[in-house]
């Protein structure tokens, strides 16, 4: 594991104004998240199919843009390659099917019932994939496309990661109101899957929203097509929670074997050294 901060921005914003900025972001995404929970109800929305508390990182982020465009402008990363993306969102990918095939094999061996690609109520499971993937960039948008590299332009990378996925795990309050073994369990899977995307997310705003939704998106899948709409019941969150560690292990492991044989190739470019 690399724990080398991120290059330095030119210009920098001076340090109590990023703690103002994300003060902001945390707030104003508490607010909207509140107010969005009050309005579930009286949406006719199922919240089993889209939960519209999901949109209130989104809302945080705007609220912040327009507080502090152009410190948010300043603190913001440049984009990388398309080619470095595109490896991004294949290494996402791989980590999430990894994920699935180790809680379907726990299931299994456990004699644990797969729920499968169900309808949710009367939206066909299709419509539900729609539905999820827009609710999981609602998400992105705040935590892996605005906190986590605010973040990083004042401490290391996994410090960014594990401040944001902390707050990211807090903030879903239904799970701690689950009894203190499903609490503990839905911290820990928060936490490793926030390693995953939060190394595997790089470049610009849009370049990381992008990789986090998709890997987001396919994780909530997973769980799905594990638990329905009932992932916090146990045995299912133990086995979201052991798995989630696995891959964020295995994420890990092979960035840190990246970065050793970087050490010995002096050549590459700035952005590869990075990864």
């Amino acid at each position: 594991m690399s724990t080398t901060a991120s290059p330095p921005r030119l210009h920098s914003p001076a340090t109590a104004r990023v703690w103002a900025v994300l003060g902001v972001y945390v707030l104003s995404t508490l607010a909207a998240s509140a107010a969005l929970l009050a309005v579930q109800p009286h949406s006719g929305i199922d919240p089993a199919a889209l939960a519209l508390v999901q949109f209130g990182p989104t809302l945080g982020a705007l609220a912040t843009w327009l507080t502090f465009r152009k410190t948010v402008a300043r603190l913001l990363p440049a984009a990388v390659s398309a080619r470095r993306v595109a490896a991004n969102v294949v290494a996402m990918v791989t980590a999430c099917v990894v994920f699935w095939l180790v809680i379907t094999m726990a299931a299994v061996m456990s004699g644990t019932t797969l729920v499968g690609p169900a309808a949710v109520g009367s939206l066909p499971f299709a419509g539900f994939l729609l539905l999820q993937l827009i609710g999981a960039g609602g998400e992105e948008i705040g935590w892996r496309g605005l906190m986590q590299p605010i973040l990083e332009s004042r401490m290391t990378r996994f410090a960014a990661i594990s401040a944001t996925g902390a707050t990211w795990a807090l903030w879903h309050v239904q799970a701690f109101m689950a009894g203190p073994v499903t609490a503990a369990c839905f911290f820990v899977s928060a936490m490793a899957f926030a390693i995953v995307l939060g190394y595997l997310g790089n470049g610009s705003f849009g370049q990381r929203v992008l990789t986090a939704s998709i890997g987001h998106w396919l994780f909530n899948i997973a769980c799905y097509l594990l638990a329905g709409d009932n992932t916090l019941d146990r045995p299912q969150i133990v086995f979201i929670a052991s798995s989630t560690v696995v891959v964020a292990a295995g994420v890990m492991a092979v960035r840190a074997l990246r970065n050793h044989r970087t050490q010995y190739r002096p050549g590459l470019d700035h952005e590869r050294s990075t990864r």
